[in-house]
C-alpha cells in the first residue's frame, strides 16, 4: 500500500513538473500567439471595452502570472539537472525528488491561490456583456489550441 501511495505522488509530482515546465516553454516562444503582458493587457482592453479600474484588476493578473512564468524559467534549469542526476543513478532519491516536488507544488499552490483571488476580482468587475466576450474568446482560442 505504501508503494502504491508512493508511485502515485512520484507520478503526480512529474505531472506538475511536466505542467510547469510547459508553462515556461511556452513562455518562451515569441510569436503571434505569444504576447507580451502589456500587448495583451492593450488587446484585451480593446477587445472588452475595459475602464481603467478593470485594466488594474487586469494588470495585478497578468503580472503575477508573469512573475510565476519567470519565477518558473530561472529555476528550470536547476530543476532539470537535480532531476536529471537523481535518474542516472542506479538508486533513486525518493526523499530528494520528494522534496523537489513538494517544493514546486507550494510554489504552484501559491501562485494559483493569488491567481484565482486576483482572477476573481477582476471577473466580477465586468458586466455581462463583457463576460460573454470574455467566454466566447476563451471558447475560440481553447478550439484553436
Amino acid at each position: 500500500m505504501k508503494k502504491v501511495k508512493l508511485n502515485k505522488r512520484m507520478g503526480l509530482g512529474i505531472l506538475i513538473l511536466a505542467l510547469i515546465l510547459g508553462i515556461a516553454a511556452c513562455g518562451s516562444h515569441h510569436g503571434p500567439h505569444h504576447m507580451d503582458q502589456a500587448k495583451m493587457l492593450k488587446r484585451i482592453t480593446k477587445k472588452l471595452d475595459l475602464s481603467e479600474m478593470q485594466q488594474g484588476k487586469l494588470q495585478v493578473v497578468l503580472e503575477n502570472t508573469s512573475n510565476f512564468k519567470d519565477d518558473m524559467q530561472a529555476n528550470h534549469a536547476g530543476l532539470s539537472n537535480s532531476l536529471n542526476e537523481n535518474l542516472s543513478t542506479a538508486q533513486l532519491d525518493v526523499d530528494a525528488l520528494n522534496m523537489q516536488f513538494d517544493e514546486i507544488e507550494g510554489k504552484f499552490s501559491t501562485f494559483r491561490k493569488a491567481m484565482v483571488s486576483d482572477y476573481a476580482e477582476f471577473h466580477a468587475s465586468l458586466d455581462d456583456a463583457q463576460r460573454e466576450k470574455l467566454a466566447a474568446k476563451f471558447e475560440k482560442m481553447s478550439k484553436r489550441h
